[in-house]
């Protein structure tokens, strides 16, 4: 894979006037143990924000050699720690971003150090100093990446991410660049830490290659540096954090924050507070009682602080995190804040629908032909979509299912529905639910009750079945050679638990 060469750019976002955008957990339960630890990456040095060329191959000693490149100058990788804090980190899987090699589902969060600057975020590159002669070309090779969740490399293109590197089966493992300069999409799937081990190839103009020793990357994704435990740690304290922080707002969008506690525990009993920017007594958010908090941002939102705390059941305090800061940019617009539009669905209004629109109601076979056998008649056909809606609140998940009792004539000519087989497939569905086709049936024409008896259509997991999902099978049917003229017609007849 050829890189696009570069000229060494400064690219420069807005930058927040905000004094943090973090969400440093603070621990107000016992603290024993672990008040005075120190952090496991307390003699290296920890870079948060700010540009680093991340492989950056210089020359010392006459010799080419792979290192980082930070504002401070060259920095050995084992000496590095690069941090993405998922409160300016956390993404959402787009489609575009779901295609990368082992990656999560479209819908789902994952971290980033992104390709152009961000404030609060690294904004990372790869490339070679001045020392290097212009023209050589560098390639990297992935040797191994060790930790929680899959890692990726890629730049944004206009047909979708022109992956590098990822770690995940199938995916690049190593790529060239032309360019003394680029930045990159650095991507994390889970939370923890990652050990990325690269070595490098370097070919001056008309040279020959020459691989240099493997060095290890570490990256941390989290908003706390692990802790080194003290002698004597005694019970941990729990850490609450807020996850989900966005970079920046827009009025009318709607920000979803999450509390997470460190190490977990069996409590589940949070409060939510806010105070708008300037204000010095803090405000309980109205049946905010679980760890997830949403709502919609307004443009007096700008500068407002929001943090977690959770309780016990004798509503003792057990933890608080710190405030996170919400930033509202509406990139020079002021768009007017109108009225709030509000409605509710009870729990109890849930229900599981199944459903056939008009439109879908007929499925046309054809015509019946003999098969090169001629020892049976055959026809095909496709079934048009059968929609399932799933709003229970509960989420248990459920199960499609189909079956046809007989055809007949309009002079009751009958053909079972035994004979009639299916495919199923899923068309579509709802980005949270994970819904699979029902198994193949097969025509019991030889052996077998086909479609006669109930056959899964299709069905979702407990879990993850709230939504719309269209599902849709092949059709086959297979009748006896001896088989009455006329036109038979049958009723698929469907149900859902």
């Amino acid at each position: 894979m050829n890189a696009v060469r570069e000229r060494r750019t400064r690219v420069t976002g807005r930058v927040a006037a905000v004094a943090s955008l973090t969400a440093l957990g603070l621990a107000v339960g016992s603290l024993t143990g672990t008040a005075n630890a120190e952090s496991a990456y307390a003699d290296k040095q920890v870079v948060s924000e700010g540009h680093v060329d991340v492989f950056y191959v210089d020359v010392v000693d006459s010799a080419h050699t792979l290192v980082a490149h930070t504002a401070a100058g060259n920095v050995a990788p084992g000496d590095l720690v690069i941090q993405a804090k998922p409160s300016v980190a956390s993404r959402t899987v787009s489609a575009t971003v779901a295609t990368l090699p082992g990656w999560k589902a479209q819908g789902q969060t994952y971290y980033l150090l992104p390709q152009t600057s961000q404030a609060g975020q690294v904004f990372g590159g790869f490339g070679y100093s001045s020392a290097v002669a212009e023209g050589t070309s560098v390639t990297y090779e992935l040797d191994s990446v060790r930790g929680p969740g899959a890692f990726a490399l890629w730049q944004n293109g206009e047909d979708g991410p022109n992956v590098f590197l990822a770690s995940a089966d199938g995916g690049p493992k190593s790529f060239t660049s032309a360019a003394d300069h680029e930045h990159a999409n650095w991507g994390f799937t889970e939370q923890g830490e990652y050990q990325v081990t690269v070595r490098a190839a370097v070919t001056p103009p008309g040279g020959t290659p020459t691989r240099l020793q493997p060095v290890v990357y570490t990256f941390f994704v989290g908003e706390e540096l692990p802790q080194e435990p003290t002698p004597d740690p005694g019970t941990p304290a729990t850490q609450l954090t807020i996850t989900g922080l966005a970079s920046h707002y827009h009025a009318g969008g709607v920000a979803a924050l999450t509390a997470v506690q460190t190490p977990p525990t069996d409590e589940d009993h949070y409060h939510w507070l806010t105070r708008a920017a300037g204000e010095a007594q803090w405000s309980f958010v109205p049946d905010a009682y679980t760890a997830k908090y949403g709502f919609v941002v307004r443009t007096s939102d700008d500068n407002r602080e929001i943090k977690a705390v959770l309780y016990n059941h004798d509503h003792q305090l057990i933890a608080e995190s710190a405030p996170v800061v919400i930033d509202v940019d509406d990139h020079g617009n002021d768009p007017v804040n109108g009225p709030t539009i509000t409605t509710t669905l009870s729990e109890q209004q849930g229900a599981l629908v199944l459903s056939v629109a008009p439109e879908n109601r007929e499925v046309d076979l054809g015509a019946l032909t003999l098969n090169p056998a001629a020892d049976r008649y055959t026809a095909a056909g496709a079934l048009k979509p059968i929609t399932v809606t799933d709003t229970r609140a509960e989420n248990p998940g459920w199960n499609a299912s189909g079956r046809v009792r007989a055809f007949t004539t309009v002079d009751g000519q009958q053909l079972g529905g035994k004979y009639l087989g299916w495919a199923p497939t899923v068309l579509s569905a709802s980005p949270n639910q994970t819904v699979a086709a029902g198994p193949p049936v097969a025509s019991g024409f030889t052996a077998g009750n086909g479609l006669a008896t109930w056959s899964q259509l299709g069905t979702a997991a407990a879990g993850a079945g709230r939504g719309t999902a269209q599902l849709g099978a092949e059709l086959s049917l297979e009748a006896p050679a001896d088989l009455a003229p006329g036109t038979y017609r049958a009723l698929l007849i469907l149900t859902a638990i």
